[in-house]
């Protein structure tokens, strides 16, 4: 058995089975699915750290206004992961419509909009929230690139949330991502790297660690 698990690694890029109780929840879109099969997504490098599992339950491509709260079940969750948005953007960055999707996803003051009931939602079922910023684009560009403004004016509306709610942290991963390193990025120059959505995971750990010592 165990000759058989190394060999699925090795060759298929198997993820080891997870270790720890179950208790963090992950939704959102690729940037936290990336990775996933070889068991070095962001979530999982998360829960690893502060020795939970996770259940990662987030979709690529989803787009928070049409299906990542769906995404939610029920279950003993003592931390939810969360993004989204970039999805959902992506279609009016750079025209008119930017603005009333931003403020679809979260107002300008951080109190309204989906994420917002979506997070305090979530606080009011017992469960703590991680909300994650998406990192900057590299400097070799990449897809998202017109979108940098507005994704930029989502963490920051999303950092107010928090500011608002103990029970909410904003973990912003452009504080984990250097632009200028482009092996933390994956070739599409959209997603991380195994390296960079482990950077991103140890983010996440420290202030999960840190809001939970408070």
């Amino acid at each position: 058995m165990i000759r058989r698990l190394a060999l699925c690694l090795l060759l298929a890029g198997c993820a080891a089975p997870q270790q720890g109780p179950v208790t963090m929840l992950a939704v959102g879109d690729s940037i936290l699915s990336w990775n996933r099969l070889s068991g070095g997504d962001i979530p999982r490098v998360a829960a690893q750290a502060t020795g939970r599992a996770v259940d990662n339950r987030s979709v690529s491509g989803a787009r928070f206004l049409r299906s990542i709260p769906n995404q939610y079940r029920e279950g003993p969750w003592d931390w939810v992961i969360v993004n989204g948005g970039a999805n959902d953007l992506k279609r009016t960055c750079g025209c008119a419509g930017c603005d009333d999707t931003l403020d679809a996803l979260v107002t300008p003051d951080g109190q309204g909009g989906a994420m917002a009931d979506f997070a305090r939602t979530l606080a009011a079922r017992g469960h703590r929230i991680a909300l994650l910023g998406y990192y900057g684009t590299s400097i070799a560009g990449g897809p998202f690139a017109p979108c940098a403004d507005e994704l930029t004016e989502l963490s920051r509306r999303l950092d107010l949330l928090a500011n608002d709610d103990v029970a909410i942290i904003f973990v912003d991963a452009k504080d984990a991502i250097d632009p200028a390193d482009l092996s933390l990025y994956d070739g599409d120059l959209t997603h991380p790297s195994p390296v960079g959505a482990a950077l991103i995971g140890a983010l996440i750990s420290r202030s999960i660690a840190t809001a939970s010592s408070d």
